[in-house]
């Protein structure tokens, strides 16, 4: 193929390429105008599925004192297991990816010092952790204080929650006594 054959095929191929970006120009532009969207992207609408603990659960079916009658803090000593990746419970005991719990019971939410708590727990400072606010807590912690960072599912099994309220209650300089 000489230089006049090569110039010929290369004119060929440009030209085509000129005419299909010129004919998509025109259709764009002149023949079907598309109206631009005041807000870019799509709005997908989503149902909300429903939590795995409704927030009814959380609450104790039967008074604090009635549930906490039957604990027992040496089985809560062995639920607290599930708390220790983030959590410590010795006096002095440094604060881990969450705050110590060592004398938790009545002391204020966002109260363990040197801890960085989250903007929903420092909201609720002023309220103490209670028997019934930590029950309510320990089973469902995002529906208890909303926004709170700790990213722990919760315990469904009120007995273990009261076992383990029963332990923490000991963790203290002066052991808080159980609700009768």
């Amino acid at each position: 193929m000489d230089g006049f054959e090569f110039n010929k095929v290369a004119m060929a191929v440009l030209l085509v390429g000129v005419g299909t970006l010129g004919t998509s120009i025109l259709a764009n532009d002149f023949i079907y105008k598309a109206a631009k969207p005041a807000k870019p992207g799509f709005e997908v609408a989503v149902q909300e599925a429903p939590s795995a603990a409704p927030a009814a659960a959380a609450a104790p079916a039967k008074p604090i004192a009635e549930v906490m009658a039957s604990a027992n803090a040496a089985n809560g000593q062995a639920v607290f297991r599930q708390c220790q990746a983030c959590h410590n419970a010795a006096k002095g005991g440094p604060n881990g990816a969450g705050p110590n719990l060592y004398g938790v019971v009545n002391r204020p939410h966002a109260g363990s010092p040197g801890f960085n708590y989250s903007a929903a727990m420092k909201g609720k400072s002023s309220d103490p952790w209670t028997f019934e606010a930590l029950f309510a807590f320990l089973a469902s912690p995002r529906t208890a204080v909303p926004g709170t960072t700790m990213s722990f599912a919760g315990i469904r099994s009120e007995q273990q929650r009261a076992d383990l309220l029963a332990w923490l209650a000991q963790q203290a300089d002066t052991p808080v006594e159980l609700p009768r």
